[in-house]
């Protein structure tokens, strides 16, 4: 009878553990034994949805004191850019070989150098290789009361860069880049980055920049335009990078990794046709990168 039972519950009973003399299988064995298996098949309790609970609304107005140094600095610094006349272009450009190396050599330079190369490092040199062909940007206009009016150019390219940090937006400078291969940028940009979110940035790796750039893309917005910063004659903003469908030579659409870049330029001393020429060399170093074995220095 237990045979019967055993197979009707659809238990194996070489599987039960007897009770009984001698390990004899005993009714209560193979009631126990049915209970567990029943048990088991049952369907897990469904978890309980999450509750959503909305943010506290605030309906009263409130007026914000800028009372940190970092806040108090950019009310100034942006209230001095205004007065400067200014020009602004845009320009597209095709990521798609520069992202290729940067993702063949990222694992590469992370096993033999410890650091990871991103997009940004890239961008720097490139910057700095466009200053060569094109010094006059990486200048200042010098005081507005000097007669004749005057721009110092710099020979060292102290590219400073725009990082997002609790206390607010920070921008320390690279020095050198022009002296520095991609790794070496990385690992100082890497370095300021993390002085920056911490508050622990020196004054000389604040002060010196000779023109910015500002990835603003990779927190969001398509095309951006900046903000001339610190007396620099330029400043450069990118969008997020999209693959988009482009024309290739035999006029296939095909899709490519496209980023726009906008630069700002101090009117007084660049023309559009100086920038122009400056946004030309920059674009052609970061879509061929094959280049830079001829230009590094």
């Amino acid at each position: 009878p237990f045979k019967s039972s055993a197979k009707q519950m659809g238990i194996d009973l070489n599987t039960v553990k007897g009770t009984g003399a001698h390990g004899r299988v005993l009714a209560e064995d193979l009631k126990g034994a049915g209970a567990a298996a029943a048990a088991a098949a049952a369907p897990a309790p469904a978890a309980a949805a999450p509750s959503f609970t909305p943010p506290p609304r605030v309906l009263e107005d409130q007026t914000i004191q800028i009372t940190d140094n970092v806040g108090k600095g950019m009310v100034k610094s942006m209230q001095a850019s205004l007065v400067v006349p200014y020009m602004a272009l845009g320009e597209e450009i095709d990521m798609t070989e520069i992202l290729a190396l940067q993702k063949q050599l990222k694992e590469h330079a992370l096993k033999k150098y410890g650091s990871k190369i991103t997009v940004t490092s890239f961008m720097l040199k490139a910057i700095s290789l466009a200053l060569y062909d094109n010094p006059k940007v990486n200048s200042k206009f010098g005081s507005p009361d000097a007669n004749p009016p005057n721009y110092t150019v710099y020979g060292s390219h102290n590219i400073s860069v725009a990082v997002d940090t609790p206390g607010g937006l920070m921008v320390p400078n690279i020095k050198d880049v022009g002296g520095k291969n991609v790794l070496e940028i990385q690992q100082e940009l890497m370095r300021l980055a993390a002085a920056a979110q911490q508050g622990k940035l020196a004054l000389p790796d604040i002060q010196g920049g000779t023109i910015t750039l500002s990835n603003i893309g990779v927190i969001g917005t398509k095309d951006p335009r900046p903000i001339l910063f610190d007396g620099q004659a330029v400043i450069g903003a990118t969008g997020r990078t999209m693959t988009l469908p482009r024309y290739n030579a035999k006029m296939e659409l095909v899709p490519r990794q496209v980023m726009n870049i906008r630069w700002v330029g101090d009117h007084r001393h660049l023309d559009g046709a100086a920038l122009a020429r400056f946004s030309n060399s920059f674009k052609s170093y970061m879509e061929n990168p094959g280049e830079w074995l001829l230009a590094m220095r």
